[in-house]
């Protein structure tokens, strides 16, 4: 009786064997299907969106700091007396669409924003870059003792997110169309283009370059446009993120120190030449139990 009750134990481990190989070949298999894992380290590079999405379900409360310039020194404690803060909440509503809200000291702004992915890079590349759009508007509500036109304070923004991962390095463009209405300026649309680099040093720790670029545009160079943009530069972001648990501490020196699409992308009026560098930081903190709003680096 034992070498029967042997033998049927030695097909049955054969046969559990053989269909574990066969699960593990065919999950290896689909798997390479997979959208790949953790693009960026957070929604945000410096100040503006990266292709990272927030999965369905979850909630991230988002906490920016920035100071001003640090060549005062200890006058104003190396931007400290000038700081600026922004409070900010996306969500998923699915794991491919995200929203979120926000009110920034700076102007007194507040601003929305939805984000749509389309595509998404996959491990075997047969999707070889994630494809998002994003809609972003924002409202000033700051008084200045004078009447201000509705148009005046709002401004919309449409983006495109291009991305794409390789290994340890993340590279990403960001055409951008802003509508906005100055005063005594026929022309409200502005064009740009930013651009990001993002590099994993570490298993928890990043890298992230970040520059936004303005573009000329048929009244480039017209009285009215020189009175508006005459000291305005092009956004430029360096910075470093640091992963632990359900946050991600983002800290960074860029050429602005305001947080709305509408003023770091074409109204940033300090520039890196002068030494015009302010500090900031973000600090971002995830509300879900599901476990797909766990990040692996």
């Amino acid at each position: 009786m034992k070498p029967y009750l042997f033998v049927f134990l030695l097909f049955i481990s054969l046969i559990s064997k053989g269909q574990d190989t066969l699960d593990d070949l065919l999950g290896s298999t689909s798997s390479t299907n997979k959208p790949i894992s953790t693009t960026f380290s957070s929604t945000r590079i410096v100040n503006g969106h990266s292709v990272e999405m927030i999965p369905k379900g979850v909630g991230e409360f988002r906490i920016s700091h920035r100071f001003g310039t640090i060549e005062e020194g200890f006058y104003d404690i190396f931007g400290l007396d000038q700081a600026k803060i922004r409070l900010g909440y996306d969500y998923g509503i699915t794991d491919n669409i995200m929203v979120g809200f926000g009110r920034n000291s700076h102007r007194k702004v507040y601003d929305i924003f939805a984000r749509f992915s389309f595509l998404n890079q996959t491990i075997d590349n047969s999707t070889p870059i994630t494809l998002q759009y994003l809609f972003a508007s924002s409202m000033e509500t700051l008084r200045y003792g004078i009447k201000i036109p509705f148009m005046q304070r709002f401004a919309q923004i449409n983006q495109v997110l291009i991305a794409k991962k390789i290994n340890n390095l993340s590279l990403q463009i960001m055409p951008s169309l802003m509508i906005h209405e100055y005063d005594s300026y026929e022309n409200n649309i502005f064009t740009g283009i930013g651009g990001a680099i993002r590099y994993l040093v570490g298993k928890r720790v990043a890298v992230n370059l970040e520059y936004f670029g303005r573009l000329n545009h048929k009244d480039d160079g017209s009285q009215e446009f020189d009175k508006i943009f005459r000291q305005n530069y092009n956004s430029l972001g360096i910075g470093i993120d640091i992963e632990a648990g359900g946050h991600v501490f983002q800290f960074h020196f860029s050429n602005t120190n305001t947080m709305n699409e509408q003023a770091f992308m074409f109204e940033t009026n300090k520039t890196w030449e002068k030494g015009e560098i302010c500090f900031g930081f973000n600090i971002l903190r995830e509300f879900s139990n599901s476990k797909k709003s766990k990040k692996e680096w």
